[in-house]
């Protein structure tokens, strides 16, 4: 049961009790009464009210050790990090042996309340008798641990790179506030309830209260002061379930977010709805399918990210689905066009995902980053949040952001402003709006960076030949490049000819131009080594596709042969492959020659051969077959004559006709069809690496 208060946490989900009265009546109880009210406020899922209940207990009786591992543990779930540690210590001062996770916890704790040396100290114990551990996760989790207290202990005289400030008291309220959603870098919308005190109840009232819900509300910072707007307007609250955690799509005309409610079992199950934009209302919720909301498991914290190689959406959630890793992952579901769904979720991997909790993810659309909190990687203290660059499946490794936007409590739903000069995140650190204890209620903080460092791009589109401007639907595709990959940062169609782009230091970019009659052009931008602000005009030429066919200089097969010859390969790989690596939109006819040696039968059945010699090698490099189309000519199409005047022989000018051309004859919509390629050559290229 205890695991389930620890869920509460982080769905952000209905923490604290309420009804009509204030206090709990526990005079005149025997202990077994209290014990049986305790279990019962366990079962239906009341932390604090089963902790009242378990205090009065150790009153009653200060000997019993599993109370107070059971106080203990409610402390923890309930992040009152001090008293935790105070009666953990309890528990470890003589049955450490005895209670090994209780030890682990004690670490954890201590960690939480800034003794890191101490933590240490404890951790070491607890590895020497780790095997007797009752949760065996905790064995795995102890080596994270101790690096996180390092981690904590190295941070201690970093640079602050960032000024993390409270929302204030107009905006934060002793309850739990939420979700900040950015809608400029002064307004969010954001989860919260909006109750000022702690009410407990009857357990056996329970079922028929109607108890407050959490509900989406709109903020504004106005003269550097930060105001409370009241209710978003629109069909997301509900005076039935907790909502919170939202995320907008791309075109910010659907909005997905998360409702939450107790089973008949007590147990928080969280789906996930979106609603659609129409004109300027929006449209009724509708829950997602069930792949997304798998029955009987919670799927919440949605956020959308755009996977590079069709350019579609992507869904990233947190989940407690089967097959994962840990309590939560994070898992991610790729759009479908055609069909108008979300794939089957897949989970983000092992990069992402480990044996403790991940949740709130974040994408950052422009540089292809997904942040996130977890407690299974080396933290400071609680749920960090760590941030990794990458999409789908495919990350770098994670890496901490460390203090201040961290702390020695749990940090969770990082978001950023639209301009990127900052953010906002939730933590219940001390010196929050409290309720209950000192780290009881999560609060929302803005978060500024004082090192910002904004490039600006800026340039023409020129014709490359007339080196005149380009104008209507030119398409820039904006990559930010990552070792052997690449991935789609922006994707901007422009009706005129200049180009504006804002980047973000400490990365390398592939700018790319396509425009429908036009041979694609890209330029390699680098802000690795950017100190400061900037500001840099560069244009960029294309050049139009030639209309008639390009012959494919000096490509030979072996005599009497449609087999390419290992110089014709080499000669592809440097010209055709590279084109259409450039040009991934482009559709080609590959045409063969022969010169008029030999029957016309047998030069067009040679000819077409050869023509699918070399649309085969190209689909063997990873282009997708349906870009091609293969025909041979025999000898009915000759450049000049295979003879002489006088009729005698001319073998020059048989080799000029025994040729390969291919023409460009159109661009096709990459979301048209289903590529099995990444980039072409990295068949060969991976085969290679294993």
């Amino acid at each position: 049961m205890l695991k389930q208060f620890f869920t509460f946490l982080f769905f952000l989900i209905t923490i604290f009790s309420f009804a009509q009265e204030k206090s709990i009546d526990v005079d005149n109880k025997k202990e077994g009464q209290l014990r049986n009210l305790a279990k019962e406020a366990e079962r239906t899922g009341e932390p604090y009210l089963a902790l009242e209940y378990y205090k009065q207990v150790a009153i009653l009786d200060t000997s019993d050790i599993k109370n107070q591992l059971h106080l203990a543990d409610l402390y923890r779930y309930t992040r009152n990090y001090i008293e935790a540690e105070i009666y953990y210590q309890k528990v470890c001062n003589k049955h450490s042996d005895d209670y090994p996770d209780a030890l682990f916890y004690l670490a954890t704790m201590q960690k939480a309340n800034g003794k890191h040396k101490k933590a240490i100290e404890t951790l070491t114990k607890f590895k020497k008798i780790a095997k007797k551990a009752e949760n065996q996760s905790l064995k795995r989790l102890a080596a994270t641990e101790l690096e996180g207290c390092n981690l904590a202990i190295s941070y201690k005289d970093s640079v602050v790179k960032s000024v993390v400030a409270s929302l204030g008291k107009k905006v934060n309220n002793p309850h739990i506030d939420f979700s900040p959603i950015p809608l400029t870098d002064d307004r969010i919308i954001f989860g919260s309830l909006r109750e000022k005190e702690e009410k407990f109840y009857k357990v056996e009232e329970k079922d028929s209260l109607k108890l407050p819900t959490r509900k989406f509300y709109v903020a504004e910072k106005n003269d550097d002061n930060w105001e409370f707007w009241g209710e978003w307007e629109g069909p997301f609250n509900s005076d039935n379930v907790d909502v919170g955690n939202g995320t907008f799509s791309i075109d910010r005309n659907r909005f997905y977010f998360t409702r939450c409610a107790p089973n008949w079992q007590y147990k928080v199950i969280c789906k996930i709805y979106y609603s659609d934009k129409v004109g300027e209302n929006w449209g009724e919720p509708q829950l997602m399918n069930e792949d997304i909301n798998v029955p009987d498991h919670t799927s919440s914290h949605p956020t959308i990210g755009r996977e590079s190689k069709n350019n579609q959406e992507v869904i990233y959630f947190s989940s407690d689905r089967e097959n994962g890793r840990g309590g939560l992952d994070i898992w991610y579901s790729e759009y479908d066009k055609r069909k108008k769904v979300f794939k089957t979720p897949k989970n983000a991997g092992a990069k992402i995902n480990s044996v403790g909790t991940e949740t709130t993810p974040y994408f950052d659309l422009k540089t292809k980053t997904l942040y996130y909190s977890t407690d299974g990687k080396p933290n400071i203290g609680g749920l960090d949040i760590y941030k990794s660059q990458g999409e789908t499946n495919k990350w770098l490794p994670s890496v901490n952001l460390g203090t201040p936007i961290n702390s020695y409590a749990d940090d969770l739903d990082f978001a950023l402003k639209p301009s990127a000069k900052g953010g906002y995140l939730v933590s219940n650190r001390a010196g929050g709006q409290t309720l209950y204890n000192a780290t009881c209620c999560d609060d929302i903080y803005e978060f500024l960076y004082s090192d910002f460092i904004e490039l600006v791009y800026s340039g023409k589109i020129l014709d490359k030949e007339t080196k005149e401007c380009i104008t209507g639907d030119v398409n820039l595709n904006v990559y930010i490049v990552s070792e052997d990959d690449k991935y789609l940062s922006e994707s901007v169609n422009m009706k005129d000819c200049n180009y504006l782009l804002k980047l973000r230091p400490g990365f390398k970019y592939l700018i790319e131009v396509n425009k429908d009659g036009y041979f694609n052009n890209n330029m390699e931008v680098s802000t690795l080594k950017a100190l400061k602000s900037d500001s840099i005009k560069r244009n960029m030429d294309i050049e139009k596709l030639p209309e008639k066919p390009m012959v494919i200089q000096k490509l030979t097969y072996d005599f009497n042969s449609a087999q390419l010859s290992q110089d014709s390969k080499n000669i592809l790989d440097t010209t055709l492959v590279i084109l259409l690596k450039k040009n991934p939109d482009i559709m080609i006819e590959v045409y063969s020659h022969t010169d008029n040696k030999g029957s016309d039968e047998y030069n067009m059945k040679l000819s077409q051969q050869r023509a699918e010699s070399v649309v085969n090698y190209l689909t063997a490099k990873g282009f997708n077959k349906n870009r091609f189309k293969a025909i041979g000519y025999g000898e009915t199409l000759p450049l000049v004559p295979n003879e002489n005047p006088d009729k005698s022989d001319n073998p020059s000018n048989r080799q000029i006709n025994r040729r390969t051309e291919f023409k460009i004859t159109g661009k096709i919509d990459p979301n048209s069809i289903d590529y099995d390629y990444e980039e072409a050559g990295d068949k060969e290229t991976k085969k290679d690496k294993k």
